[in-house]
């Protein structure tokens, strides 16, 4: 079975009629809204998901019903990119509304400083009675990813539709009309060793999903062969297999059965997502609601081509960086269509705090506020889109210096050795050092290559050139930041909350 995003490309269907598509230089007037504020602002960060499972984003998806559902009437933004592909890093940006150069954290786990505003302090100020659910180990409230929730109202758990603080905040929204709630949730159902949750009902209900072309009862043998050893698979492939001793036919067997696995597991996120806006619907809050549906970053499964598989991180994979974005508000002026300009995931604060009328006197982030755009009223701004490698906690890194493929890539763990990449509409500029060679640019289209297959870079080109001077000095920026930041979690600690996500064996 070939891995949704890694085969082939995504292919986009149509806005439906009606519906507006924005683009740069295309600023759609007729799509503006009566704008109001939104008296619920839901902000619903999961981790580890690949867009390309996700039926707004492939419309061959069967599994993803309610996420479908929810993006009719929503916009669905098509070149969404992260800051990094490790969730430390990229829900820091999310929260901050900027890049490792304001937010400081360079890997993870590491707190983000209490002098940098995060969007939770923005709504509080603003007069929303803030709730965070934070499941994340990466992103939680003791690394103070809350700022500005009280405590009472700050949860170690992912939001689910039947949790009583949620249902205790939508039952005052019904009845009290001058209350207005933020909340926010970050957490991962779709994070290797992905689980397969419900993987036998999945297969019932989706059973095109699971043809196997293995022998009766094997499928469960790969399954388990994968979870016992997902992170050698993951940093270091070729050197498994081999210790492993599996033939061509294992690895093809392997590459069967593991899509399905995450499959089943964005199946469950789906249930989960559409169960909290069934809870929001029977109240009867869903048109007062301004709601972001994305993720801190994405996953790359087995393409041909990749360094690493199942995994996401050090690569810059376009798997791993172009996340989902889908964003609903009728009522704070945003239509249903596709957004087809590059955004970024340091634009999300600005732009929620502006569709939801919350002052950004105080936000000194990178992110550009979006609204103007969303609501037809400037064409969306050309944006580039920066991201990078992050660096190795010193936990992780003692656990995965022995690692071939990994250590090949980075073999120590410096900030000089950070990759990083320029998103500019679909040409993905990356500057980078691969074993063997000196650090150079590489440019891809990612409309025609997104395997990655063909170099463009051209040093001859004074355009090229210059993307790659931009990218030279975005580098140095963040080696300079990373060199200022410090890493404040203790070891014991560290290790403790990177063997919970299965990052430390």
């Amino acid at each position: 079975m070939a891995s949704r995003g890694s085969a082939r490309r995504v292919r986009l269907v149509a806005a439906a009629a009606g519906a507006c598509v924005l683009g740069i230089g295309t600023a759609l007037f007729a799509c503006s809204r009566v704008e109001s504020r939104p008296r619920l602002v839901l902000l619903y960060a999961t981790c580890s998901l690949n867009k390309h499972f996700l039926s707004p984003y492939d419309p061959e998806v069967p599994y993803t019903p309610g996420l479908q559902r929810f993006a009719e009437r929503s916009l669905v933004f098509t070149r969404q990119q992260t800051e990094a592909g490790q969730s430390g890093v990229a829900y820091a940006s999310l929260f901050s509304g900027g890049q490792a150069t304001h937010h400081g954290v360079f890997s993870h786990p590491s707190a983000i400083p209490e002098d940098v505003l995060l969007i939770t302090e923005a709504f509080a100020s603003s007069g929303y009675d803030v709730h965070a659910f934070l499941d994340h180990p990466m992103a939680s409230r003791e690394l103070d990813y809350a700022q500005g929730v009280p405590a009472v109202s700050s949860h170690a758990e992912r939001l689910e539709a039947g949790n009583p603080d949620f249902a205790g905040v939508l039952r005052r929204l019904a009845e009290d009309p001058e209350y207005r709630a933020f909340v926010v949730t970050d957490f991962s159902v779709t994070h290797q060793p992905y689980p397969g949750w419900e993987v036998q009902r999945f297969c019932r209900t989706y059973p095109e999903e699971c043809r196997w072309r293995g022998r009766p009862g094997e499928f469960a043998r790969y399954a388990a062969l994968y979870q016992r050893n997902y992170m050698r698979l993951a940093r270091d492939f070729r050197a498994t297999v081999r210790r492993l001793g599996l033939t061509r036919e294992d690895v093809a067997r392997l590459s069967e059965v593991v899509p399905i696995l995450y499959e089943a597991d964005v199946a469950h996120l789906d249930q989960l997502f559409s169960g909290v806006i069934d809870a929001i619907d029977a109240r009867g809050l869903r048109d007062e609601s301004l709601i972001a549906f994305t993720a801190d970053h994405g996953e790359i499964h087995d393409r041909e081509n990749s360094f690493f598989h199942w995994t996401h991180g050090y690569q810059l994979a376009p798997e791993v960086l172009s996340v989902p974005l889908i964003l609903f508000g009728p009522a704070a002026g945003v239509p249903a269509g596709r957004y087809e300009a590059v955004t970024r995931s340091i634009d999300l604060f600005p732009t929620l705090a502006a569709l939801a009328d919350v002052s950004l006197d105080s936000f000194a982030g990178d992110g550009v506020n979006l609204a103007p755009a969303i609501r037809g009223k400037e064409a969306p701004p050309a944006l580039l889109a920066f991201s990078h490698t992050a660096l190795f906690q010193p936990a992780y890194w003692e656990s995965k210096r022995d690692y071939a493929e990994l250590a090949a890539l980075f073999p120590e763990p410096l900030p000089e050795l950070m990759w990083v990449a320029v998103r500019d509409r679909d040409r993905f500029f990356k500057l980078r050092r691969l074993p063997g060679e000196a650090w150079r640019t590489s440019l891809f289209d990612l409309a025609a290559d997104p395997g990655e297959t063909t170099d463009l870079y051209d040093p001859d080109d004074p355009e090229q050139r210059e993307m790659s001077r931009r990218l030279a000095e975005y580098k140095q920026a963040l080696v300079d930041a990373a060199y200022r930041s410090s890493d404040v979690v203790p070891r014991d600690r560290a290790l403790e909350l990177l063997r919970s996500l299965g990052y430390v064996e």
